[in-house]
């Protein structure tokens, strides 16, 4: 397939939020670069007809370009980059999340698009096995990539120790914030004075998490950033000592490998395709254990600020290594011109 013409780039999500997100937008840019004309369409109503490509995220909205590329016979690549694609269970209580908690109409168009959309990438390998269950025959490892130009160190005085996620009740659950929360008075013991930021949404599940806060006295040394503009997010990480992110699951774990590109250690779970994109680079804990979590903290703290830094410099190479921006381009160049 010639790299020109027009391309489609859909995301069923408000325009709003898809402009937030690095890897929508990171995708925009390489299909530009690569010489499309790119319109971008967030409903039905907005696909057209016709277009020489068909470039989507997430299994189950595909669904919709999926229609109208089909009908127009012509390619469509699908990128099915999150737990909607996952055959998962909660390894703290056994319920199931993912595909397998979705309704049935959403699992269809899942199953659909995975089955006959023309090319589908998965953004690690650990999710290959199951969106091959789900009907994919030969999905494409392109892992997602970091701006190492924008997420990168700096000089300045480290302060927080630092985790992101919305407090939303099921991103709570999978991010596991409730144990982070609960880590930090075990933390506290041995430095008093230590700061903690939350970054994200405030959501459904704000007021309990504020809660728990309170009934164990850590209001002083916990604060609840909110939503911020991607643009301040690497300030943040660069003011860190520290980035916390104990997930459940990680179909490849974004927010890890920028903080990881900013050159702070990371204290993180070793679930799902986290080890693939941390490897020796970061430390692992427990996730369901809040005292796990705390140790790992503190002896992190414990060490001088010159060999956290020593520390987080060997996380940022792996990252350059293996996930830039130029590796993915790369690798979509070549999927493109096989079609």
């Amino acid at each position: 397939m010639l790299l020109k013409g027009n391309c489609c780039f859909f995301s069923h999500e408000e325009r709003e939020q898809l402009q937030k997100e690095h890897w929508n937008n990171q995708d925009i840019r390489i299909l530009r670069e690569l010489g499309f004309h790119v319109t971008i369409t967030t409903n039905f109503r907005e696909i057209p007809w016709g277009y020489n490509l068909y470039f989507s995220w997430w299994a189950s909205g595909s669904i919709l370009p999926f229609i109208k590329a089909t009908l127009s016979m012509k390619p469509i690549i699908v990128v099915a980059g999150g737990n909607e694609a996952m055959l998962n269970y909660d390894s703290a209580d056994g319920v199931p999340f993912g595909y397998l908690a979705t309704p049935w109409y959403k699992k269809l168009a899942t199953r659909i698009c995975l089955r006959y959309a023309t090319v589908i990438l998965v953004v690690s390998k650990y999710m290959v096995n199951h969106v091959k269950r789900l009907g994919a025959s030969t999905p494409l490892v392109v892992y997602n990539c970091i701006d190492t130009k924008t997420f990168k160190p700096a000089e300045c005085t480290k302060v927080f120790i630092t985790t992101v996620f919305n407090s939303e009740k099921g991103v709570v659950k999978i991010k596991r914030g409730k144990v982070f929360i609960q880590s930090i008075p075990l933390i506290l013991k041995e430095f008093p004075k230590q700061k903690f930021i939350i970054i994200g949404r405030k959501g459904n599940a704000y007021k309990q998490l504020q809660h728990i806060v309170s009934n164990l006295h850590i209001t002083e040394n916990i604060e609840f950033i909110g939503h911020i503009d991607n643009s301040q997010i690497p300030k943040y990480l660069q003011k860190s000592k520290i980035y916390v992110q104990i997930s459940e699951c990680e179909t490849f774990g974004i927010a890890i490998a920028e903080a990881m590109s900013c050159g702070i250690p990371v204290v993180t779970s070793k679930q799902a395709a986290i080890p693939e994109i941390v490897g020796n680079c970061g430390i692992y804990v427990d996730h369901n254990e809040p005292k796990s979590v705390a140790t790992a903290i503190v002896n992190l703290l414990r060490k001088s600020e010159s060999e956290r830094k020593e520390i987080g410099l060997k996380a940022r190479s792996r990252i350059i290594k293996y996930f830039s921006y130029k590796k993915r381009k790369k690798l979509i160049k070549q999927i493109i011109e096989k079609l």
